[in-house]
């Protein structure tokens, strides 16, 4: 058994979970002794090691999850994987104490948000480790960690049964997920994805993407992250409760480390619609093609961009305003991975793909637009 997880449980801190009540009375040290044999003992009458998966094994038995495409005052639902390291996580046993009880043993896990979305750094310069659990209605949820980028911020969250329970094949999900900024509802586009993070089916990983244009993120501003309500699937009902967040953060030192390469680039995609691709920008958290249209904004963009060594990055839509500007995000989890920014050179062609006049399934019948062209990333 690692002895890392004896060293917890002989360090454990009680935290409250009574929607930030502060008459609750604080636990003395026998109490405090007393659960953390509790937890001792658990552990050594428990197996928490890790099972080794497979890159294919762990794309089983992930849910599919949709990502909202902005598209004016219309909306594309594109689906993807979600990617969870489960090989890379850290089991923990801790305990959640209301009152003077310890109603269950929660498992908390360390799951990054480069774990949750499948990069291949750790984001540890830019992101802020929250780590505060609520359990309201027997479900523990357990605000991870952020990241506040431009126009957009970045969270992980887990989703436990009190009572440590499987909670069936189909994760659970929150209905919805308002975020507030310095007390200002800004939920607009938002995307992610969910899985469970054990073999079990006891502990539900969820990554969110928060897109907040006009928001100026460089400043440390207060967040809000208030869920509701569950949706348990298998039993087919919803679960009300008040899982509320707060925190701080500030995208100012992602922003910073950001590289913009200009591209300037403008095609005509047909009827009189012209497409501008403005910028490249590349951090850690993601890769990015800004554009902006002149005309009717009826099309999804793609582009791919290939490096002499053959490897290729793909971009996709992921959110255009009414007045036609919008980014494609490198969809790295599904393709080759990042452009490299040693590459020297890419090679790009961009795709084109018109909307359906009504609600449908969308077509996946890309077209190229114009010709390939090169791109200088490093000068």
């Amino acid at each position: 058994m690692n002895a890392k997880l004896y060293q917890l449980a002989n360090n454990i801190k009680s935290e409250y979970h009574t929607s930030f009540d502060s008459s609750v009375p604080a636990l003395n040290e026998h109490e405090i002794e007393r659960y953390s044999k509790t937890v001792l003992a658990r552990i050594r009458n428990s197996s928490c090691q890790t099972p080794a998966e497979t890159k294919e094994d762990r794309a089983i038995d992930r849910k599919h999850d949709t990502k909202t495409v902005s598209f004016g005052k219309r909306f594309v639902r594109r689906t993807f994987k979600f990617a969870a390291a489960a090989a890379c996580m850290a089991f923990v046993l801790g305990v959640t104490v209301f009152s003077e009880d310890v109603h269950a043993a929660v498992r908390h896990i360390s799951w990054s948000l480069g774990s949750a979305l499948g990069l291949p750094g750790d984001l540890a310069d830019y992101r802020d480790i929250i780590n505060t659990s609520i359990t309201d209605n027997g479900y523990c949820i357990t605000l991870q960690e952020v990241i506040a980028a431009d126009e957009k911020i970045v969270i992980n969250y887990t989703i436990q049964r009190e009572d440590g329970a499987s909670m069936g094949e189909i994760p659970a999900s929150p209905n919805s997920d308002l975020l507030y900024i310095n007390g200002k509802n800004v939920t607009n586009t938002v995307s992610g994805g969910s899985g469970y993070l054990d073999d079990e089916r006891t502990v539900i990983g969820i990554s969110k993407a928060f897109d907040v244009p006009g928001v100026d993120m460089t400043k440390e501003s207060t967040y809000q992250l208030r869920l509701n309500d569950l949706y348990d699937y298998n039993l087919d009902t919803k679960i009300r409760g008040k899982w509320h967040f707060s925190f701080s953060a500030d995208g100012s030192d992602l922003i910073a480390d950001t590289v913009t390469i200009p591209l300037n680039r403008t095609f005509a995609i047909a009827d009189g619609i012209t497409v501008t691709l403005d910028n490249l920008t590349l951090n850690e958290l993601e890769q990015r093609i800004t554009y902006h249209t002149e005309g009717s904004s009826g099309y999804l963009l793609q582009l791919t961009a290939t490096d002499p060594s053959g490897r290729q990055a793909q971009f996709d839509t992921k959110i255009q305003d009414a007045e036609g500007s919008g980014y494609m995000q490198n969809q790295e989890i599904l393709c080759d991975g990042r452009i490299d920014e040693s590459a020297g050179t890419v090679t790009m062609v961009l795709y084109a793909v018109k909307m359906p006049e009504q609600s449908g399934r969308m077509s996946n019948d890309y077209q190229q637009v114009g010709e390939a062209f090169e791109v200088k990333i490093n000068d």
